[in-house]
C-alpha cells in the first residue's frame, strides 16, 4: 500500500468520525493528521458527569499499526456550570486514566488494519461510565457507613453500659475497697474526737472545784460580757447594785479578821 492510500484511508475515516462527532470533534494539525475527540461521560441518575479527550495522530502506515494516542481528563473548573463536588460523586485519577488508556491499546491491536478510532472512542465512554460508577457506589457505602456509626454513636448516649459478670466483679471489688477505706477514716475521725473530749473533760476537772464545772464568779471572770449583758433586763425603776462594793467589803472583812 502506498502513501497515498495510507492518507487516503486516513481522510475517510477523519469525514466519517467528523459525522459522528460533530462538535466533539477539533483538528489539532494535518500532516501528519492529528485531532482529538471530546468524549462526555455522564449518567444523571448514578455519576458525576466528566469529560475526557481522546488525542489521536497518524503514523505514515495507518491503520496498518498504532496511532499515536493520549487520553486527557478535563478538570472540573473548565466547566462552567461544574458543581461542587458531593460526599458521593467519584472523579477520574491518574491511576484510572492509565488504566483506560491501556484498554483502548488493546482494542486498537484487536482492530489492526482497518479503521480503529470509533472503536476505541466508544470503549473508553462505556469503561470510564462503568469506573465512575463504581467508585460512586463505593462512596456511598462508605456515607452510609459513616451515618451509621454516628446514629450509634448517638443512640450509645442515652443506653447504660450493659452488665457483664466480668465487670461486676470489676464494680464490686472497687465498691467493697472504697467503702473500707471509708470506714477507716470515720473511726480514726471518731477516736480522735472522742480523745479531744475526754482531754478536755480531764483538764476541767483538774482546774475546778466543782467536777469539772466553772463556778459562777470563774464564769464572770472570764468574760466580761456576761456581766454586761445582765444590765439589758433591768427595768427602769430596778436599783442597780455596784458589784465592786460586795469586793471592798470582802477584802475589808479579811482584813478586820486579820
Amino acid at each position: 500500500m502506498t502513501d497515498e492510500h495510507y492518507k487516503e484511508e486516513q481522510q475517510n475515516e477523519i469525514d466519517i468520525l467528523q459525522s459522528i462527532y460533530p462538535t466533539e470533534f477539533e483538528e489539532i494539525a494535518t500532516d501528519p493528521y492529528k485531532y482529538s475527540i471530546r468524549i462526555q461521560i455522564e449518567d444523571e441518575e448514578e455519576i458525576r458527569p466528566c469529560v475526557v479527550s481522546l488525542v489521536i495522530e497518524y503514523t505514515p502506515t495507518y491503520p496498518d499499526e498504532l496511532p499515536e494516542f493520549d487520553l486527557l481528563l478535563e478538570e472540573d473548573d473548565e466547566e462552567e456550570d461544574a458543581k461542587p463536588l458531593t460526599e458521593t460523586d467519584a472523579t477520574l485519577s491518574d491511576v484510572d486514566i492509565e488504566d483506560m488508556k491501556a484498554k483502548a491499546r488493546e482494542i486498537a491491536e484487536e482492530s489492526i488494519g482497518m479503521a480503529m478510532v470509533f472503536g476505541m472512542a466508544s470503549t473508553l465512554k462505556e469503561v470510564c461510565a462503568e469506573r465512575l460508577r463504581e467508585k460512586t457506589e463505593a462512596l456511598k457505602r462508605i456515607r452510609e457507613q459513616r451515618i451509621k456509626r454516628e446514629i450509634e454513636a448517638e443512640q450509645a448516649k442515652f443506653v447504660g453500659t450493659l452488665v457483664t459478670r466480668a465487670n461486676f466483679l470489676e464494680w464490686k471489688e472497687k465498691f467493697e475497697r472504697e467503702s473500707e477505706e471509708l470506714k477507716q477514716a470515720d473511726q480514726s475521725n471518731t477516736g480522735d474526737s472522742r480523745g479531744a473530749a475526754r482531754r478536755a473533760l480531764a483538764g476541767g476537772a483538774a482546774g475546778s472545784k466543782y467536777d469539772g464545772k466553772l463556778s459562777g464568779r470563774e464564769l464572770f471572770e472570764q468574760d466580761r460580757v456576761l456581766a454586761q449583758s445582765d444590765s439589758k433586763f433591768i427595768a427602769d425603776g430596778d436599783v442597780s447594785v455596784d458589784a465592786s462594793l460586795f469586793a471592798k467589803e470582802e477584802y475589808i472583812s479579811d482584813d478586820d479578821e486579820n
